[in-house]
């Protein structure tokens, strides 16, 4: 399943029926009407539990998603089993372009090691992932696009931009100088790794300039500076008042089940705006 670069024409709202999942279904039918995308509503059930809990549950959904636009013709579904499984399932079954889930809810003792099932559906999703932390007060108004010079994070501001044609997008690229931490140890002083950072800060900016030149809107601003990219990514998002960071998971292999990248696992957990990270697909680069 390709990576989706246009708006979403089908939206998938994983809840728990927890209040944090509530915001993530008001999310996802917000999004949903905007781009007149269908919307599916999926709870998941743990094996074993009984059967008449089915209809209450499915109702339950229902409830939750209330009066909200688009609820009348939203499918309601309920599986069972392990969550995150089934919500992977459900996305690719259904070929939804964005799975909307909550930041928190229910937590087992195994995924103290596993990871939370909102980061175990991310790791595992064929479609975007969106984590709806903040309460729905109207669409995205101000979006990071956390860029690098790939290809697979051109596609995943691309999708980004499409999601939120109305935002004002700011792209931003942070970067270190490759073997910093050695140079300083060897005994190269501030000054020069002053200078190194210059230069590579340079060198990133006209690629990412030309990257951002790509994107539908065009971004507002382009930020390129020095720094760890999780760390400058979360001071830019609260300096900036952003209500959505947009970011890729790195390159995919056959074991992408078991590793995230460091910068979107850093910003799924610590930012504290909303977070849609959007997986890649290919490991060429734009150089």
């Amino acid at each position: 399943m390709a990576v989706a670069t246009a708006a979403p024409s089908h939206v998938l709202a994983a809840t728990d029926l927890s209040a944090p999942a509530a915001v993530a279904v008001t999310r996802a039918a917000r999004l949903a009407g905007e781009h007149g995308a269908e919307l599916t509503a999926l709870h998941v059930l743990e094996a074993g539990t009984r059967a008449d809990l089915t209809e209450i549950a499915r109702a339950a959904v229902h409830t939750q998603l209330g009066a909200m636009v688009g609820a009348d013709t939203a499918a309601v579904t309920v599986r069972r089993g392990r969550a995150a499984v089934e919500i992977t399932d459900e996305a690719a079954q259904r070929r939804a372009d964005l799975v909307v889930i909550g930041a928190g809810g229910q937590r087992r003792l195994t995924e103290i090691f596993l990871g939370t099932t909102t980061e175990n559906v991310v790791r595992m999703s064929p479609a975007a992932v969106l984590i709806a932390k903040r309460p729905v007060e109207g669409p995205y108004r101000r979006v990071i696009l956390a860029v690098d010079t790939t290809p697979d994070s051109a596609d995943a501001a691309r999708f980004g931009c499409a999601l939120t044609p109305t935002a004002e997008h700011i792209a931003v690229h942070a970067c270190t100088v490759v073997g910093e931490s050695l140079m300083r140890m060897s005994g190269v002083g501030d000054d020069q790794l002053d200078e190194l950072r210059d230069v590579t800060v340079e060198q990133e900016r006209e690629l990412v300039s030309r990257l951002s030149e790509t994107l539908t809107p065009r971004p507002r601003e382009v930020v390129v500076t020095p720094g760890d990219p999780p760390t400058r990514l979360a001071e830019l998002s609260r300096s900036r008042s952003v209500d959505l960071i947009v970011v890729g998971t790195g390159a995919r292999s056959p074991v992408s089940y078991a590793f995230l990248g460091s910068v979107a696992q850093h910003v799924m957990r610590e930012a504290r705006c909303d977070v849609l990270v959007v997986p890649a697909h290919t490991e060429d680069t734009l150089r």
